[in-house]
């Protein structure tokens, strides 16, 4: 699982390791580099030092004691024009004489050297450093100049995980502050005090808090209206087959049956609107494809014309040209469905309903006009909620239809709108579809 804390603490100690180890390599050659310079500047200043000595005669060197156990390193040699050596500093250790003036490296059996050589007369005068006394003199240097370097990253390496485990501790306490939230908490999280780069996540997660707070509460409303309205069916169900079993004769059993199978219908249709109004909730919604709207129009009322016969509705539609757009097909049918189903309910044994699919100034529009009692003014607003039914009215129903009608016009993003009919006799219902939603 990826950590955030452990990918920043990988990249910076990386970091820092990788530049404390270049830092000490250029330091380290670097010190090397300047040492070295310091070392052949001192080559040079002792060598035109002893330029000005006089009094070295052939010989004179043999008379020299205590050199050899002298800890400095330098080499001090003096030859004459004849080639006979003046004097050595230190005569155990037997160097070359160079072979022009100026800075050369000489061999002997000792090693590698560094030599600086000045002629002053007929003198020629030699200084020279062992290299391994030059390199050591460098890496003692080197290290002293990189003590600090290795004090510094620990204490840069420590201050990285002090300030990568602060940076997280508002994320510690977010997470410790929903840790403790039950299911049912859905209080907006605190975004002052944590940084500005999780704000924006926290931000969405109030958001989403919210949604579902909306959500959940829709869904307690809905369990506990289905409740209400699924009792009173039920008790009437139960008090059919009562009545059933107490009839005295065969005319009130059979009269008994009928409204038990009446009630029966009615808790069905119920029910199925339940159902239907559960699969519109938006954690059951079905992806957009695009289909014909009048193609499915024109479905819907062959499925529900058998039904307007028997009430002698005369059952029109208008829906020849094309509609196409994009939606969920089996939702548009139920939206188109309630609405015919409505319309014949509310409408008078041989009224008429027209069905009629166009193209308005902003898309398409479904228009659903009856010839029935028409709804109050009042009112209009309120048949779109759940459960409610006009006062006064005695046709049968779940008063659900409506309120599936606007959920499924609000997904597709279009508007339900009521009006009267012609006349002002009864109502019609038109929904008006975006143009976005067009194919």
């Amino acid at each position: 699982m990826m950590s955030i804390r452990k990918n920043l603490l990988i990249w910076l100690l990386t970091g820092l390791l990788v530049a404390g180890l270049g830092t000490g390599i250029a330091t380290y050659f670097k010190t090397q580099e300047e040492v070295g310079e310091m070392l052949d500047y001192e080559l040079r200043q002792i060598a035109y030092s002893m330029q000005h000595s006089t009094g070295f005669m052939p010989g004179q060197m043999d008379n020299i004691g205590g050199s050899s156990g002298d800890d400095n390193d330098f080499v001090v040699q003096v030859w004459n024009e004849n080639g006979e050596q003046l004097y050595s500093s230190q005569p155990s250790i037997k160097l070359p004489k160079a072979s022009a003036p100026g800075f050369s490296n000489l061999m002997n059996s000792d090693g590698g050297w560094r030599a600086f050589s000045v002629i002053s007369g007929d003198r020629f005068v030699q200084a020279a450093l062992p290299d391994d006394a030059r390199w050591e003199t460098a890496a003692s240097m080197a290290l002293r100049m990189l003590a600090p370097l290795a004090v510094l990253v620990p204490a840069l390496a420590l201050l990285a995980w002090i300030a990568v485990r602060r940076s997280l501790a508002p994320m510690a306490r977010v997470t410790a502050e929903v840790e403790r939230r039950d299911a049912f908490a859905m209080a907006p999280l605190d975004v002052d005090a944590v940084p500005e780069e999780i704000r924006p996540l926290l931000m969405a997660l109030n958001r989403l808090l919210h949604r579902l707070d909306g959500s959940m509460g829709a869904q307690r409303r809905f369990v506990a209206d289905a409740a209400h309205e699924l009792r009173t069916p039920l008790t009437a169900l139960s008090l059919q087959a009562q009545l059933v079993e107490q009839a005295q004769d065969s005319g009130e059993r059979n009269e008994a049956i009928r409204d038990l199978r009446l009630g029966i219908a009615r808790a069905s249709h119920l029910v199925s609107q339940l159902l239907t109004l559960a699969r519109q909730e938006p954690d059951a919604q079905r992806p957009f494809v695009q289909l014909d709207l009048a193609a499915l129009v024109r479905q819907v009322i062959g499925e529900f014309a058998p039904l307007a016969d028997l009430k002698k509705i005369d059952l029109g539609v208008d829906a020849s040209q094309s509609g196409f757009m994009n939606g969920d097909k089996e939702s548009l049918k139920i939206l188109v469905g309630n609405l015919v189903d409505n319309a014949i309910r509310y409408t008078p044994e041989g009224g008429k309903i027209d069905v009629t699919l166009g193209n308005g100034s902003s898309g398409l529009v479904l228009s659903v006009k009856d010839s029935g009692p028409g709804i109050p003014i009042g009112d209009r607003e309120r048949i779109f909620e759940r459960f409610f039914r006009v006062a006064g009215n005695e046709v049968q129903g779940s008063g659900l239809g409506l309120a599936i009608v606007k959920q499924i016009a609000q997904r597709h993003g279009a508007t339900v709108e009521v009006s009267n009919g012609e006349n002002e006799a009864g109502a019609m219902f038109s929904v008006k579809f975006r143009p976005s939603v067009a194919g």
